[in-house]
């Protein structure tokens, strides 16, 4: 049994050089009981610093008094760099990358293990070759130099302090171990390919092979599908301990393999291998799917099995930026809020760090392909870190090898970009770390596409276009194009785009900021709006752009008399946006195969770019997108004079007959235009209907021939499956110019058989937009919809908690509406009771 307490101090940057001489009563030790990142525990001690930043400008010692009965090893999954590790005060290992493991051996008896992580401020003053393009990310050009994340440190990425310490967990080797090891599956042989290797063999071992290891292989129902005993190969000890490393390799066949699918498209099917020696186990998540990039001219579409998905989601962001690594639970949690929102894909961002293995497990579990970035981003990386960088890929991709939520690999986050927007030729800006090195990596450890730089684009285009490979297309939102723009924009497939900042709720600023009335201008609140470094403008100037687009109002003007509203307003804005550009990007003749917005998550709180607050709550827009990125979904599109376009997306494997309805009323409920037609939508397909071929006549519906007044104020088209699935989405002709009595109502009916569940029925007189239901405790199957006058619209709503201890309580309002409706049984309701002031 070897056990290792901890304790940290802080010195000046280059005060002391080794352990040796932090022998002096000056120097402050803390205790650590659980290892973390500096910034994640120095918190509420003495320790504790007046700014985040601060950490970097300081010399961190990190002391471990080992007892150990036997030969062991400390094996360290991630430190920070730059850092030394000694035993007994003498240098034993260095650490070049955060992004690569670190271990040290320990003799029997006690000891004593220092790690100095050295002030990263002071390191960068030390005099190198500048690259070839300045980043515009960072101010500090010397972090071209380090291979270390970003957060912390660029001013996108604040508001957690930079990493400094142990990141990942520390493992305490001290018998038989599993390292390295690499799967593959074929999914057209069925055949599952292992190797690895076998380290703290003790030296009694007597022999150059054993037959000590056992490889199971569980299928999808838990059921064991084979096992086998590889022979391991024992090579001589290394001189440091008298422990014995060995090889093995071997080949599963799993006949018939059930295959793997992305979300929405079929059922993500997984297999677990379990790896077992003297007491050792290690268990790996593998999945049999086939990943494969069409880039034909110009295009980016990713198939999976053989066919084409539409990857839609965000940038991943994790669930604790400051510690980095989460538990299992944490990181489920937030995955399955994105996952139960549509999403399919989440990208890992260069600049950010690669991500735990739970997080693949996860996201294999929920059907969630990953694009994965090597740890680069805009910088012109140095020659000399050629071997680092691609090191530090192999490593990881063998760590989740097998893994089918893997689906592309790229070269960094704006590397080709970030040159070519400085002025620079192809010559100037060329990189065979990216063009030539890191492909071989991916070729040899990951069966899946390459793409060399996110953005990247074909041939000698410019990776700045978007109607070429990969954009990151910010014309909505960052370039404060109009919303249109999405139509001309050709965008083939968005690695990253759309970024806003998106107010959280009001319950969370309050809770955070103490008042609503911060918005916009306390420097409070201000701190937790992105902008980029070398701009005179924020993301929240973007928001209120989108504001005066969309509802037509001046929001400064809004914000000064009800800040309430004007939160309300950016959020529905944002809403707008994106809800039309994904509207665009799914219909087949778009040309776009796939977006991921910019961010999944806030990393503090306020108005950051993500779908999530910084506590992984859903902001409105989340709410709102989900209806659009739903494996099975409606969307409605004005078209001009060709009227309104209805597409009805099927993802799934299942072909689904129903009936297709259309419904147009006017402002008095009156229905005007209706038809239907009997479909069935084709599995992994969409369908297209204009409104005049459901209704089978003419009524300018769009409103694009203006022969005197609309003819309809509200369109409504639903979906009924022969299997009892109902799509629904509105839309309406004629935006209201301000917000009125709309008597709106609400009542609910209790549908509990086995598990609770709610009918929730809205209605108004009037066409509303944006109709949201307030229902703490309860999940609504649809909100934030469009409501036509006088049609009724039914959702269920289900417990967020097993055992709900009242029934549904809340509101119903509409940013069209001036009265709010309460929720309250069906019988309570009258036609013109309850009316109350809107916020």
């Amino acid at each position: 049994m070897t056990d290792v307490t901890w304790k940290l101090c802080r010195t000046e940057a280059g005060q002391h050089d080794d352990p040796a001489s932090l022998e002096s009563p000056i120097v402050e030790w803390i205790d650590i009981e659980r290892l973390g990142p500096i910034g994640a525990v120095i918190p509420g001690t003495p320790l504790e610093m007046a700014g985040p930043e601060q950490i970097d400008h300081h010399d961190w010692w990190l002391r471990g008094d080992v007892d150990a009965d036997g030969p062991c090893v400390l094996d360290f999954e991630g430190l920070s760099a730059p850092a030394t590790i000694f035993v007994d005060d003498e240098a034993v290992a260095t650490v070049e990358s955060m992004f690569l493991p670190a271990s040290c051996s320990i003799a029997p008896g006690t000891h004593s293990v220092v790690i100095r992580f050295e002030s990263l401020t002071r390191w960068m003053k030390r005099r190198r070759p500048r690259g070839r393009w300045r980043s515009t990310l960072v101010a500090t050009q010397g972090l071209r130099w380090v291979r270390t994340t970003l957060l912390g440190r660029a001013p996108a990425y604040n508001g957690v302090p930079p990493v400094v310490g142990p990141w990942r967990p520390v493992h305490i080797r001290d018998s038989a171990w599993l390292e390295g090891i690499a799967v593959t599956a074929d999914p057209d042989a069925g055949v599952v390919a292992v190797a690895g290797s076998v380290l703290g063999l003790p030296d009694h071992v007597g022999t150059d092979a054993i037959d000590d290891v056992t490889v199971t292989t569980i299928d999808p129902d838990g059921q064991t599908v084979r096992v086998v005993t590889p022979i391991v190969k024992v090579s001589e000890s290394d001189g440091a301990t008298p422990l014995h490393r060995g090889q093995f390799q071997c080949v599963i066949t799993v006949p018939e393999p059930t295959l793997w699918w992305p979300r929405g498209y079929g059922t993500p099917n997984v297999y677990r291998l379990t790896i077992e020696i003297a007491g050792s186990r290690h268990e790996r998540i593998v999945g049999f799917r086939s990943v494969d990039a069409d880039r034909h001219d110009g295009a980016f579409q990713l198939s999976v099995n053989g066919i084409d998905v539409f990857c839609r989601g965000a940038i991943w962001t994790p669930p604790d930026p400051c510690a980095l690594t989460a538990d299992r639970a944490a990181i489920r949690r937030q995955l399955t809020v994105l996952a139960d929102a549509g999403v399919t894909m989440v990208r890992v961002i260069g600049g950010f760090v690669y991500e735990q293995v739970e997080f693949f497990e996860e996201c294999a579990a929920l059907g969630i392909l990953v694009w994965q970035d090597t740890m680069l981003a805009t910088f012109d990386p140095p020659e000399d870190l050629d071997d680092v960088v691609a090191w530090e890929l192999s490593v990881h991709l063998d760590r989740v090898s097998g893994n089918p939520a893997l689906a592309v690999v790229c070269g960094g986050n704006e590397t080709i970009q970030q040159p070519e927007m400085l002025g620079l030729d192809a010559a100037g800006r060329d990189m065979p770390l990216l063009r030539e090195r890191l492909p071989k990596v991916v070729a040899e450890h990951a069966a899946v596409p390459y793409v060399t730089a996110s953005p990247s684009s074909q041939g000698t285009t410019l990776a700045i276009r978007p109607d070429s490979g990969v954009a990151h297309w910010f014309g909505v939102s960052g370039y404060f194009r109009p919303i249109t723009e999405v139509r001309v924009a050709g965008v083939r497939f968005a690695s990253e785009c759309l970024a806003f900042s998106i107010p959280p709720s009001d319950e969370a600023v309050e809770r955070h900021f103490g008042s609503l009335s911060v918005v916009g201008h306390h420097p409070s609140w201000k701190a937790g709006v992105p902008r980029d470094r070398t701009t005179a403008w924020d993301f929240e100037d973007v928001r209120d752009f989108y504001v005066r687009e969309v509802f037509g109002v001046d929001p400064v003007q809004v914000r000064r008399v009800d800040p309430a509203r004007y939160l309300q307003l950016g959020r529905l804005a944002v809403a707008e946006a994106m809800t039309y550009c994904f509207t665009f990007w799914r219909q087949r003749e778009s040309g776009c195969s796939g977006a991921l917005t910019l961010n999944a998550r806030d990393l503090r709180a306020g108005a950051g770019w993500g779908l999530l607050d910084e506590s992984g709550s859903p902001k409105l827009p989340l709410t709102v997108l989900a209806r659009v990125w739903a494996p099975t979904a409606i969307t409605i599109a004005d078209e001009g004079h060709s009227g309104l376009r209805v597409d009805v997306h099927n993802d799934t494997a299942d072909d689904i007959p129903g009936t297709l309805r259309i419904v147009a009323v006017d402002g008095r409920g009156n229905v005007v235009a209706s038809g239907s037609e009997d479909v069935v939508l084709q599995r992994h397909s969409s369908l297209t209907r204009y409104d005049s071929e459901l209704t089978g006549v003419f009524d300018d519906l769009s409103y694009a021939y203006r022969f005197g007044p609309p003819v309809a104020e509200a369109v409504e088209v639903t979906f009924e499956g022969a299997t009892g699935l109902l799509l629904r989405n509105a839309v309406l002709t004629a935006a209201p110019s301000s917000p009125s009595y709309a008597d709106l109502q609400a009542s609910i009916e209790d549908r509990t058989t086995d598990t609770p569940r709610w009918d929730l029925t809205v209605r108004a007189r009037n066409a509303l937009r944006y109709v949201c239901v307030q229902v703490p405790g309860w999940k609504p199957s649809d909100n934030c919809f469009h409501l036509a006058p006088e049609r009724p619209f039914t959702i269920s709503l289900t417990p967020e908690t097993a055992n709900p201890a009242t029934p549904p309580r809340g509101s119903v309002s509409s940013i069209d509406a001036r009265d709010i409706a309460s929720i309250r049984a069906a019988a309570d309701v009258g036609h013109t009771d309850g009316e109350v002031p809107a916020p």
